[in-house]
């Protein structure tokens, strides 16, 4: 791939990831749509652990705090526990993504990844978030996130492995449709 679409890729890929639009549709529809070879998963993944190093920088004090509270003794302050909880519950909830990714890799980048997909799972996330937006509550905050909503969230992103699933978006949705606050829904995710 040459130099200069490996940066407009990346360029597509810094804009895209955050908002609720799939960030992956868009790294395999613009080299389809500007008839470039598509560089495939790996090239991909690569591009998606730039955005996770920054979210890890964005959250570092949230990280530390959840970090510090796992590895220190049973929590006495209600704040340490809650970090003690979250950290966990993130962790579980990236196992669903984590086993379907492995178990459905092939799928994935060989049947998932065309247009037609594309298009009908951009569609469908977006109906879903607006319904989840209708029937949301918006009641619970972080401290109530529960083992039930971190797996929930869990099983949203591993369908957000179908190309044109947004992960913030159907996770997103996922959390309002349990209950949780927008702000909640979006830092949990």
């Amino acid at each position: 791939m040459p130099l200069y679409q490996a940066i407009i890729l990346a360029i597509v890929q810094a804009i895209t990831e955050f908002l609720p639009i799939s960030s992956t549709a868009h790294l395999i529809l613009v080299p389809w749509l500007l008839k470039w070879q598509h560089a495939g998963l790996t090239f991909d993944v690569a591009l998606h652990a730039g955005t996770l190093v920054a979210v890890l920088v964005y959250f570092r004090r949230e990280w530390l705090a959840m970090c510090g509270a796992a590895l220190g003794r049973p929590p006495s302050n209600p704040t340490l526990g809650c970090d003690r909880r979250m950290l966990i519950y993130l962790v579980l909830a990236t196992i669903p993504g984590g086993l379907a990714g492995v178990f459905l890799e092939d799928i994935i980048e060989n049947v998932l990844r065309t247009p037609l997909v594309i298009g009908v799972a951009l569609i469908v996330v977006a109906v879903l978030m607006g319904v989840g937006e209708k029937l949301s509550r918006h009641l619970r905050a972080l401290p109530e996130v529960t083992l039930r909503d971190a797996l929930v969230i869990g099983v949203a992103q591993a369908i957000a492995l179908i190309p044109g699933v947004s992960r913030s978006g159907i996770t997103m949705t996922a959390g309002l449709l349990l209950g949780l606050t927008r702000t909640t829904a979006a830092r949990f995710s």
